[in-house]
């Protein structure tokens, strides 16, 4: 995906998109090959911070969804004996036991996350793969030719959306506390993504696209099984850099 953000700076290079204040740095990238966002989040003070991810949440298209996880996941197995007791014909049950036990661990949901002074914590949040699928099977497309890393062209439907015309919108709400003195001093930052270009190409290889095997920041694809047509969105930040690999003299 690429995004046009409010309140965010885009590294036009990489693609990636970063806001700053006096206290926190946050970094989002949308180059996650499994559909999900990244998030860095750094402390810049001599104080730490407690980032709390269940007053954290990511809006999409108007929907709420924590960044805290709401089920935790249970690894286990379970060694067992099965014995089954079959009678006479005059008898007039059978009988069947378990005997085993079972181990596991339980991974459980992080509400707060402390982040020391000058150091970072990031992870991977969300699941936008269906989301994707949805956006650009939905959306009104026009064929145009792009250009691969060998420089053939190959056949692309795409979208372009400008601001509030978007069928797809992010709003990223942040909640962090600042520790001082003993008492923990809110606050809260949030920023906004909206998609603006969605492509679907053919069988081409997703590596074999510019904007991805470059891992560019501003790009989502998603692409499941061999031979599948691949669902890229794109935003307005990158609708520069992706008008150099369109060739609107071949369009349909």
């Amino acid at each position: 995906m690429t995004f046009n953000g409010e309140n965010v700076k885009k590294d036009e290079d990489k693609g990636t998109f970063s806001f700053k204040n006096d206290t926190v740095q946050i970094d989002y990238s949308f180059a996650d090959r499994d559909g999900r966002i990244y998030l860095r989040i750094e402390n810049k003070i001599d104080k730490p911070i407690l980032w709390d991810l269940k007053s954290s949440a990511m809006v999409i298209n108007g929907k709420t969804q924590s960044y805290s996880a709401e089920q935790a996941a249970f690894n286990g197995k379970m060694n067992a004996s099965v014995s089954d007791i079959n009678a006479s014909k005059s008898t007039i049950f059978n009988e069947t036991w378990v005997n085993g036990y079972i181990t596991g661990s339980v991974n459980l949901p992080k509400d707060v996350v402390l982040i020391p002074p000058h150091a970072y914590v990031d992870g991977h949040y969300f699941d936008f793969k269906n989301d994707v699928k949805s956006i650009v099977r939905s959306s009104q497309k026009e064929k145009v030719y792009m250009y691969d890393m060998s420089g053939e062209s190959f056949a692309v439907k795409l979208a372009r959306f400008e601001g509030a015309d978007s069928p797809y919108s992010l709003r990223s709400y942040l909640t962090y506390s600042i520790l001082e003195d003993g008492k923990a001093i809110v606050k809260t930052t949030e920023q906004k993504f909206y998609a603006a270009q969605l492509w679907q190409t053919g069988a081409v290889a997703l590596n074999n696209i510019l904007e991805l095997y470059n891992k560019r920041g501003d790009v989502l694809a998603v692409k499941e099984k061999k031979g599948q047509e691949a669902m890229i969105v794109g935003g307005a930040l990158a609708l520069t850099a992706a008008a150099a690999a369109i060739d609107p003299k071949v369009t349909e």
